[in-house]
């Protein structure tokens, strides 16, 4: 029997559509700008500490904080100690509160909730749970089903920040960036669900960036956001600064829905459609690409590999070297203009929210769009829903 690497394979899309010599000019420029800046910008403004519509649910409920023994209660005066620990002690419906603080430790869950008793694992403030995995393989390690990951910061990983092997889980305001995957035959990203069985997961309002080692140049192994599973939910994320795509499909992806984020400064592309080397026999198709902002990658839209018919609807694309690369689609309704954010900078230091004259208002489609934003606050204001993960006031 084959023994099985604990890292997941994430195979090289096709790169038959990609000239050298402009992937080279580009990132000469790219990588002058971002390079050297620091890994722990973060977009302004800041989220508030709370989750905005977002309600961490009120079934029985555990604390784990600094200072805390694991010979406690779990009570919030009384909190465990390590999230390893009380990961463990989780039944559906109980919700595992973390309280601000560093944590240096890789958490493994491998407790399953049910479709009515989902298990919450939450920072108790927005990225005030700071998850340092010190050199592990994976930051948040998600065996179990209808699992819900919230609000935590997870850093310094070799493969990826948070991982789902399993199907239903919930990815959630989390901020996961200093990702250290190396460009080998296992890769890495940010937020992954990669594995085939991994289907019907959401990935919504996170924060994901440094991806890899940039300065070794662009890898189609490590990504920001890397779904290879069928029937996923990825929307209102901030990606940018990944080795390879901000976000991409590949392995069993089909009839993955993702709308309203943004992704830039990617040093191969900012979202990429494809699938293949799967088991399952699917092919790309079906997806949903709306409402997305794209900006500053070496090539915008693309699909790869074995696609079908998807929907491309109503993006901005602006600045890329290649805008659009699809092989069996076309696009409806997209802008190629300047999105005109408040403040944009390729680091990530800038202001992400749209300028009041920004063509990107008003001008999304009402499919499929989540109820809150990137902030957690509500995501229609307007006739129709803004492009982008942040809902203009």
């Amino acid at each position: 029997m084959r023994k099985q690497s604990i890292a997941p394979h994430i195979p090289q899309p096709s790169v038959r559509h990609i000239s050298l010599i402009w992937v080279v000019a580009f990132l000469v420029v790219l990588l002058a700008a971002c390079i050297t800046s620091s890994q722990h910008n973060t977009p302004i403004p800041s989220p508030d500490t709370s989750y905005g519509l977002f309600s961490i649910p009120s079934g029985p409920t555990y604390y784990v904080g600094p200072g805390g023994s694991n010979t406690n209660d779990g009570s919030r005066d009384r909190p465990w100690a390590t999230l390893s620990f009380a990961v463990q002690r989780l039944k559906p419906g109980d919700v595992l509160r973390v309280l601000p603080g560093s944590y240096n430790e890789s958490v493994q869950v491998t407790v399953s909730g049910t479709p009515s008793q989902r298990i919450t694992i939450a920072s108790d403030t927005r990225w005030g749970a700071k998850l340092n995995a010190q050199g592990n393989l994976f930051g948040i390690d998600v065996r179990g089903s209808y699992v819900d990951i919230v609000g935590f910061e997870v850093t310094n990983a070799t493969n990826s920040g948070i991982i789902s092997w399993a199907p239903y889980n919930r990815f959630l305001f989390n901020h996961i960036y200093g990702i250290r995957a190396q460009c080998d035959t296992n890769g890495g990203a940010g937020i992954n669900a990669s594995q085939p069985n991994a289907s019907n997961t959401s990935i919504l309002s996170n924060l994901v960036h440094d991806i890899g080692d940039l300065a070794a140049g662009p890898c189609t192994r490590i990504h920001g956001i890397y779904q290879g599973s069928p029937k996923g939910i990825i929307q209102n994320n901030i990606i940018y600064r990944a080795r390879g795509f901000g976000i991409t499909t590949w392995q069993a992806a089909t009839a993955v829905v993702m709308t309203h984020n943004l992704s830039f400064a990617n040093l191969y592309g900012g979202i990429s459609v494809g699938s293949g080397e799967n088991t399952l026999g699917n092919k790309a198709e079906n997806f949903l690409v709306a409402n997305n902002i794209v900006v500053g990658n070496p090539r915008g839209i693309s699909e790869e590999n074995n696609t079908g018919v998807n929907r491309f609807l109503n993006n901005l694309v602006w600045n890329n070297a290649t805008n659009w690369a699809l092989l069996t689609s076309s696009q409806q309704n997209s802008l190629n203009e300047d999105p005109r954010f408040v403040q944009f900078k390729a680091d990530g230091s800038g202001n992400y929210y749209l300028s009041n004259d920004s063509p990107a208002i008003d001008k999304g489609i009402r499919e499929a769009a989540p109820g809150f934003d990137f902030m957690g606050h509500p995501r229609i204001l307007g006739i129709a829903p803004d492009l982008g993960p942040i809902e203009t006031r």
